[in-house]
């Protein structure tokens, strides 16, 4: 397998093999139970800075906010639901012989139902957006609209958190990880005898506090339709190009390497942003930091093994 294609195909099948799934469910699974007792005990503090910040816009940005979080909320129940019927009707019939490819089964079905709705909604975009702002959200009175976008608004901070957890986590210790990939996929791979300072944990702490900032002064412009995805999507991909691939080539990168993959700044910001978008689809988005470590981490070493050739 290469160029592109292999390298997600390659990631895909190493994220659900279970030693690797294993780690990612024995990390992701007691962050989320943390982040939830957190978000119970500080849910009203942040409900009202978050109320607060969206009394200052206008209730025309606000109705039209509202209506595209209640059609990512529908969204997201029509992909479960979606997944859910499938996996029910073909449970008799196939999930006894399927064995370990059921990992593979639910990462596919997820992403192609997410694939499918997101394009039915945006192809009628117009006719479900003035369904939802013009005319069920003028109904409800400002406090009401106002109250159910800083409920959401809540959900996006604690999840941010969340997710930046988990790359902290991977950051700071993913030997490990990246030892049992590469044991799997390049047992002959030899590490390099001279270690790359590529100061990665520096780089990992100081972008991660950095998009706290950034999310902060960013939050009035998550009530903006659209510009908010697009700022989701820009702080989860810069948040992750930089130190997966920092952290992988010190510890698989001759300086050389280092300093010649470092050029390739299109392909690390391109693994980061389409690892980014994956965050948003359910069930999925627990598996995406280390996802978007896999392919930095698959990318690495292929360069290098192709650089041998």
């Amino acid at each position: 397998m290469n160029g592109y294609h292999g390298i997600f195909l390659r990631s895909l099948r190493d994220l659900i093999r279970w030693p690797i799934l294993r780690e990612v469910l024995v990390t992701g699974i007691p962050l989320g139970i943390g982040w939830l007792g957190i978000g119970w005990m500080l849910w009203k503090p942040l409900l009202t800075v978050t109320t607060r910040i969206i009394s200052w816009v206008p209730f025309s940005i606000v109705k039209a906010d509202g209506a595209l979080l209640i059609l990512f909320f529908l969204w997201a129940v029509a992909v479960l639901v979606s997944y859910a019927v499938l996996t029910a009707l073909l449970a008799p019939l196939w999930f006894r012989k399927m064995h370990k490819g059921y990992y593979f089964y639910s990462f596919s079905a997820l992403s192609f139902f997410a694939v499918l709705w997101g394009w039915l909604i945006v192809a009628n975009w117009g006719t479900l957006q003035h369904s939802i702002a013009d005319k069920l959200l003028v109904w409800l009175p400002f406090q009401t609209v106002a109250e159910g976008s800083a409920w959401l608004l809540n959900f996006y901070i604690f999840y941010s958190f969340y997710i930046l957890s988990l790359y902290l986590v991977l950051s700071l210790y993913r030997k490990d990880f990246l030892y049992a990939v590469r044991e799997i996929e390049y047992p002959d791979f030899p590490l390099p005898e001279t270690k790359t300072p590529t100061r990665h944990r520096f780089i990992a702490l100081r972008d991660g506090a950095l998009y706290i900032v950034l999310t902060v002064l960013f939050l009035p412009l998550l009530m903006i339709p659209i510009v908010n995805v697009l700022i989701q999507l820009f702080l989860w991909a810069w948040l992750y190009r930089d130190a997966n691939f920092r952290g992988t080539c010190a510890i698989y990168c001759t300086p050389k390497a280092y300093e010649r993959l470092r050029a390739h700044r299109f392909t690390i910001w391109g693994i980061a942003f389409f690892a980014s978008m994956l965050n948003f689809v359910p069930i999925i988005n627990i598996f995406t930091p280390f996802f978007a470590q896999l392919m930095a981490f698959h990318w690495i070493v292929q360069e290098q093994l192709r650089e041998k050739e």
